[in-house]
C-alpha cells in the first residue's frame, strides 16, 4: 500500500513538472502567434529553439512516467486507470483529471499551432509574390539601361 501510495505521489510530481513546461510551451507559442501578426518573425526561430528544448524534457518526463505508471499498473493488478477503484485510490483521480488537462492544452496549443504555421505559409507566398515582381521589375528596368549602340554610318539608298 505504501509503495503504491509513493508511485502515485511520484507520478503526480511529474504530471506536474509536464503541466509546467506545457504551459511554457503555450506561452511561447502565443508569442509565436504574436510575432507572426505583428510581421515581427526575427524571433520565431529562436523560439523554435526554445520550444524543442522544452519538448526534449517533457519526452524525458513522459519516459519515466509510462515506467511509473507501468509499475504502478502492475502492483494494482489492472490495464488502464479506468478499472481502479477510485474510492480506494481517490489521489489516482486527480492523477487522471490532471492528464485530462494536459491533453487538452495540447490540443489548444496544436491549434495555434496549425494556425500559425498557415499564417506563415501564407506570408511566405506573399513574400514570394512580392519578389517575383521585383525580379520582373530590375528586368524591364534592366531593358532601358541597355546602351545605345550608334550606328551612323548605315543608310538605305532609295532609287527615285
Amino acid at each position: 500500500m505504501e509503495t503504491v501510495n509513493s508511485a502515485i505521489t511520484e507520478l503526480l510530481n511529474l504530471i506536474n513538472s509536464k503541466r509546467q513546461l506545457f504551459d511554457s510551451i503555450m506561452e511561447m507559442t502565443l508569442e509565436q502567434k504574436k510575432d507572426i501578426e505583428g510581421n515581427e518573425a526575427n524571433n520565431i526561430g529562436e523560439l523554435v529553439n526554445q520550444k524543442q528544448s522544452v519538448i526534449d524534457r517533457i519526452d524525458e518526463i513522459d519516459k519515466s512516467f509510462a515506467e511509473k505508471f507501468n509499475l504502478l499498473k502492475k502492483q494494482l493488478k489492472v490495464n488502464t486507470l479506468e478499472e481502479v477503484d477510485f474510492t480506494k485510490y481517490p489521489v489516482l483521480k486527480i492523477l487522471k483529471f490532471k492528464v485530462e488537462e494536459i491533453m487538452s492544452l495540447a490540443q489548444k496549443i496544436m491549434k495555434i499551432e496549425e494556425s500559425n504555421k498557415e499564417k506563415l505559409a501564407q506570408k511566405m507566398n506573399e513574400l514570394k509574390t512580392e519578389m517575383k515582381q521585383m525580379s520582373i521589375g530590375k528586368k524591364s528596368l534592366k531593358a532601358y539601361e541597355v546602351p545605345v549602340i550608334n550606328n551612323d554610318g548605315i543608310y538605305i539608298d532609295k532609287k527615285k
